[in-house]
């Protein structure tokens, strides 16, 4: 079994604890996660279209089936028992993946204004997942006259969405960020969600886990 994911996704990680039940369930199937915005290759071979999306594989890593967003562990067990008993008809077939020109707002600082800048994004795969995208968008711009308030280090570690509010994990290398940057750093980031109804972020920063 495959699970393709981005790396940050609540979803995705719901994912991953459903098929570490599955794995003390039937010991016997490899799984492994694949993060798409990292293995596109791998994730256009499948042709994957959504984040998350989990496969089935024979043994040869054929498709048999495959579920996409979030799968309770009950409804998991019962498709690996109807794919055992050949009981369940095999998965369609898929159009092939096609990379687009993705373009977002972004919110850096001049002149001590935080100002909307138009950032466009190389999507190789099929999958879109904005919010986790503009967030890491934010963190890697790096424009000649803009002031960026997170360090050039900052990593997405993950990210939470609840209606109107986000919660962002950020890791950076720097040992502490003082209240007056980590302050800049919130604004840039609601502002730049609130282009997907996000009204209130919070962050957490820590240099504990950044690759």
């Amino acid at each position: 079994m495959m699970l393709f994911t981005l790396s940050a996704c609540p979803m995705g990680r719901s994912m991953g604890t459903v098929l570490s039940e599955i794995q003390n369930r039937y010991p016997q199937i490899k799984i492994e996660t694949i993060y798409v915005e990292i293995m596109t290759d791998i994730t256009n071979y499948y042709r994957i279209k959504k984040n998350p999306t989990t496969l089935f594989l024979d043994q040869e890593a054929n498709e048999l089936y495959r579920m996409e967003g979030f799968v309770e562990t009950g409804e998991m067990v019962e498709m690996i028992e109807k794919l055992h008993h050949n009981v369940l008809q095999l998965t369609e077939k898929f159009e092939s993946n096609q990379e687009t020109i993705e373009t977002y707002t972004i919110y850096l600082y001049k002149n001590k204004e935080i100002m909307p800048l138009e950032i466009h994004y190389h999507n190789k795969t099929s999958v879109k997942a904005p919010r986790i995208t503009v967030i890491s968008l934010l963190l890697d711009a790096q424009i000649n006259g803009y002031e960026n308030p997170f360090p050039l280090s900052s990593k997405l570690g993950y990210v939470n969405f609840d209606q109107h509010h986000g919660d962002a994990m950020i890791y950076v290398d720097a040992d502490q960020v003082d209240p007056a940057t980590r302050n800049k750093m919130k604004c840039a980031l609601t502002k730049t969600l609130s282009h997907f109804g996000i009204k209130d972020v919070e962050i957490t920063i820590s240099n504990h886990g950044h690759q």
